[in-house]
């Protein structure tokens, strides 16, 4: 890793929201979907909207560009709002990240086990060992790496419209980025 970066917890700090073991946006208006009026521009094609993206803050994010091992679905369901609930455990791998992307309705991760470390624009880099978990901001650049020696596991939680995908990558190169198709 480069040694200029400053690694911090605070990730979530920076967004307006605190860290306490799993942290999590306010409340939703439970009358309301994430279809509906979110509170945010929600950006109908962020790959012509950001444009492929190597970098994140001029620099690319350290780790092998390798996509998230052993996937399981824990929950795929529709909540009585109308909302997509998504929940996915996986293993990022030692030394690995995945490709730059933006979750165009916001998630949380949480690291079970390893570290991770966290690239956004605009953001410093931030470090959040086993125990924590962090917000990923609607529309935020970013690219999370294992820049450990040990494999990490995550849980990753999305709330979205049925019909919406949970990610999409803007990094040429990895798998379902600009160009590839993504394979399950």
């Amino acid at each position: 890793m480069h040694t200029k970066r400053k690694l911090a917890v605070p990730l979530i700090a920076a967004v307006g929201l605190t860290l306490s073991g799993c942290a999590g946006e306010p409340a939703s208006n439970p009358a309301s979907t994430a279809a509906d009026s979110p509170g945010y521009e929600v950006i109908e094609n962020p790959l012509e909207y950001f444009g492929e993206m190597t970098t994140l803050n001029g620099e690319r994010p350290d780790g092998e560009l390798l996509p998230l091992q052993g996937v399981e679905i824990m929950l795929d369901t529709i909540d009585a709002d109308g909302n997509r609930l998504l929940v996915e455990r996986g293993v990022r791998k030692a030394g690995t990240r995945v490709g730059i992307h933006v979750h165009q309705y916001g998630g949380h991760t949480c690291v079970i086990e390893g570290t991770i470390t966290d690239f956004a624009e605009g953001i410093e880099p931030m470090l959040f060992p086993e125990g924590t978990c962090y917000y990923m901001p609607p529309n935020k650049p970013m690219a999370a790496a294992n820049l450990g020696d040990k494999d990490a596991i995550l849980i990753d939680t999305f709330i979205l419209p049925p019909d919406a995908d949970p990610i999409f990558i803007l990094e040429p190169g990895y798998p379902g980025g600009p160009g590839e198709r993504m394979e399950n």
